[in-house]
């Protein structure tokens, strides 16, 4: 079974973790329709279909970025999408660009247990609401302000509420003409059981250095992001964040080490990212790490350096097909550092630790980092000792 394992500095991931009940990640990123298509079962397939909350006889459509003039009205170029260049807003009125004063629902049949979306361009005095409901009772919400953190002219702001058994999200927005909004990049868990629940990897790290008891300290489970995209479109490396993490599936913590794994395109990934690059962390950092791949026929490759080898404090040591990958990595008070490994198949084994990768006593294994975490994508968080 893969395994991921972790020192004290180290973790050991293993994969194949026995399966009970859990919980699906299903994502809806509104790309391949053209601007103004109209959005209702498109994606019967996940269990989501999207309407109006007060006019059965419209439906939100497609606004793209660049010049969304369907969501916002106007000529100017806010490239605002949260994730690739389609969002879902109201429908426009008379056939102009004016939005209406209506609400999009989401409807999901199974019921979903969360829901995260993410609204582009809370400015001016807009307010937004995300509001769940269970058989018609709302269970919970989230306000968000322009002006909140997170909150501006082409920023894109995430929602989450949760809950037992959603079957009802309204995407509440401010009455008025001239309100420009987009949803994007939606998902949502649902419980599932065995294979359905897709990639499952055991966690286990070890009572100290050196020990190796990784089989008396197991700590859980991770179940990998599902992403029907690229480790490079999923990393979103540079923009809108310069040099840094601007992916949607994790909203990095300060001073913490973040690590998670992604079915992409490029096979089961292996993410981590250091620190955050918004808003602005005030001391920077750097990290050397190690990662051993063990049982794995084909090995891993590096598909996403942050920052390129060419601008990095140190060289990335590991080729294409390579069991052993290292980073010597530095970030000032604007960016995240990281990268991914993808290719992990097999019944693998994964070591992952901070290193004294340069062999110099007088450069800090990790600096600026206070944490360290382990990312699911049912929710779990697991912090890890270091």
């Amino acid at each position: 079974m893969p395994r991921l394992l972790i020192a004290v500095l180290s973790v050991l991931l293993m994969s194949g973790a026995a399966r009970g009940q859990g919980q699906r990640l299903f994502v809806v990123d509104f790309e391949g329709f053209a601007e103004d298509t109209e959005i209702d079962l498109q994606y019967i397939p996940s269990g989501v279909v999207f309407s109006m909350l007060n006019d059965a006889n419209a439906l939100p459509i497609i606004a793209e970025e660049g010049s969304p003039l369907r969501a916002f009205g106007g000529s100017g170029n806010d490239n605002p999408m949260a994730d690739g260049i389609a969002g879902l807003t109201d429908p426009a009125v008379g056939g102009d660009y004016t939005t209406s004063d209506d609400d999009i629902v989401i409807e999901f049949d199974p019921p979903v247990t969360s829901v995260r979306l993410y609204i582009v361009d809370i400015d001016g005095s807009d307010v937004f609401t995300v509001r769940a409901f269970e058989n018609g009772v709302e269970v919970a919400s989230e306000t968000k302000s322009a002006g909140d953190q997170g909150t501006g002219n082409a920023r894109s702001t995430q929602f989450f509420v949760a809950g037992n058994a959603i079957d009802r999200v309204v995407v509440d927005a401010p009455a008025g003409n001239g309100v420009g909004y987009a949803v994007d990049f939606l998902s949502f868990t649902r419980p599932c059981e065995g294979q359905d629940c897709g990639a499952l990897v055991e966690l286990a790290q070890e009572s100290a250095p050196g020990v190796g008891d990784f089989n008396s300290n197991i700590l859980g489970n991770l179940l990998a992001y599902p992403y029907n995209a690229s480790a490079a479109s999923l990393y979103a490396y540079n923009v809108p964040e310069g040099d840094s993490w601007n992916g949607l599936i994790l909203n990095p913590e300060a001073d913490r080490s973040h690590l998670l794994l992604a079915e992409t395109t490029d096979g089961l990934t292996l993410v981590v990212v250091h620190d955050r690059a918004f808003p602005d962390d005030p001391d920077g950092g750097r990290a050397e790490t190690r990662v051993e791949v063990l049982n794995d026929p084909d090995g891993l490759v590096r598909t996403v350096e942050d920052d390129p080898e060419n601008i990095e404090e140190g060289p990335y040591i590991g080729e294409p097909g390579d069991s052993v990958f290292t980073a010597e990595q530095a970030w000032s008070t604007c960016c995240t550092d990281g990268y991914a490994l993808s290719g992990l198949s097999g019944d693998w084994t994964a070591l992952i630790d901070f290193s004294d990768t340069d062999n110099n006593a007088n450069t800090p294994v990790f600096d600026g980092l206070l944490d360290w975490a382990a990312y699911s994508a049912d929710g779990g968080v697991i912090p890890l000792a270091r």
